[in-house]
């Protein structure tokens, strides 16, 4: 009886002491689970304030290496143009060969993970029949890769390399990896917003570069010549008056030549007045702005023009009758300067639910494929400015010349989408 009870005392012994060895490994297990955890949150605030893309990069491979312990990674993005996989980033000397490289979205680890939008972990990568996505002289044990998802579309995938213990990944580091994902694909999605509006402060900037520019030498080539000369010619006449009094005859002559210089110096400038912010557009419209338009250009240019309005009056968009008028403007200022037509039409109708705007010349006439392989901004803003203004309203933009046989410059604009409405709903 005595041996008995000694045995199962010390069986009772071992089992809370085997009891106790698992609760430690439990409790270490859950310590290491909460700063991982806690790693991750510090991670995830650093990465949603760095909003330039390279080093976002950087700083998310980094951080998902660093919390699971690994020794290598990559960080591919997908390219939505060709719907391929590019090495954005690598962390390690023997994977620099692949950064920038692509493959196939469904190709290798990585491709299938894309492909299916689910994580996957591989510890015998040898065995995995799968094409070798690493450098061949790399050794790879293990690997954990999960997808990048933003808003529910894939972008991408974080692939990490061999444990530094030359143990296996857990699902444990799986969570991590892809609560990490989850955070840095939102990271992501922001930084690419933040450097597409960059580009297109850039542009914008550019673009009104541009046209401060060009109103300069309008000035200088227009008003500010005819202002001199009109200067000169009341210091002339006040010679006249002071010297020779009798001359009354050539100040006269003088004052005759001098009205028509400060008439056309003033229809000059209220013509650049018009251009920069012609108000029968926000208190007429559209269609109003166009006819004063059309007679200003009648006025000061040796070429006919004319406007045929069909089945169109309504008010749109303030934004939208602007943007209309500004491509009209610069298609009618890029024929002026290049084509020399001796006619040029404006056209605006109603079509199939559209607002359909043309600009047609019977000048020079050019290859259009010259525009399209033109990388010299500086010479094409005005057609950059056309497609972009196009691009805001939702709208189609085309360009059909050949040289000899004039331009047609078409704007297609869904009405629906430019806000149309009419002028008694503005005004409500």
């Amino acid at each position: 009886m005595k041996e008995t009870a000694l045995n199962e005392k010390e069986r009772s012994v071992e089992e809370l002491l085997s009891e106790n060895e698992v609760l430690k490994a439990e409790n270490k297990a859950a310590k290491e689970r909460i700063a991982a955890l806690c790693a991750l949150q510090r991670t995830v605030q650093a990465l949603t304030s760095e909003l330039n893309l390279e080093p976002l990069l950087k700083n998310i491979l980094r951080s998902a290496i660093e919390m699971v312990d690994a020794s290598a990674g990559s960080l591919l993005l997908l390219d939505p143009a060709t719907d391929e996989l590019v090495f954005e980033v690598t962390e390690d000397d023997r994977g620099k060969a692949l950064q920038g490289q692509r493959m196939a979205k469904g190709k290798g680890i990585a491709g299938w993970v894309v492909a299916n939008r689910r994580p996957l972990i591989v510890n015998d990568v040898d065995k995995c029949h799968g094409d070798r996505e690493m450098p061949i002289n790399y050794r790879t044990g293990s690997l954990i890769c999960v997808p990048l998802l933003a808003e529910g579309k894939v972008i991408g995938a974080l692939e990490i390399l061999n444990k530094q213990s030359g143990e296996s990944f857990t699902d444990d580091d799986l969570d991590i990896l892809t609560a990490l994902a989850a955070q840095s694909a939102t990271a992501i999605r922001n930084a690419r917003l933040y450097r597409d509006l960059r580009e297109e402060r850039d542009r914008t900037v550019a673009l009104g570069e541009e046209a401060r520019k060009r109103l300069a030498r309008d000035l200088h080539d227009g008003p500010a010549q005819l202002l001199s000369a009109i200067i000169m010619s009341v210091q002339f006449a006040k010679e006249i008056l002071t010297r020779t009094p009798e001359k009354m005859d050539k100040l006269r002559a003088e004052l005759e030549e001098l009205e028509p210089l400060a008439t056309k110096a003033l229809h000059q400038v209220r013509t650049m007045l018009f251009d920069l912010y012609p108000a029968v557009l926000e208190t007429r419209g559209l269609t109003s702005a166009l006819e004063s338009y059309v007679e200003r250009l009648r006025l000061s240019n040796d070429f006919t023009v004319s406007l045929e309005v069909e089945d169109f009056s309504e008010r749109l968009d303030a934004r939208a009758e602007a943007a209309i008028f500004s491509i009209v403007q610069e298609a009618v200022s890029n024929a002026r300067k290049h084509a020399h037509p001796s006619h040029l039409e404006l056209g605006i109708a109603r079509h199939d639910g559209n607002l359909v705007v043309t600009i047609r010349d019977d000048g020079q006439g050019f290859d259009p494929a010259q525009l399209d392989n033109s990388h010299d901004w500086c010479e094409s803003l005005g057609l950059f400015n056309m497609r972009e203004r196009a691009r805001m309203l939702n709208g189609e933009f085309s360009i059909e010349s050949a040289v000899g046989q004039g331009t047609l410059v078409k704007l297609i604009v869904p009405l629906q989408a430019g806000g149309g409405m009419d002028s008694g709903e503005r005004e409500g």
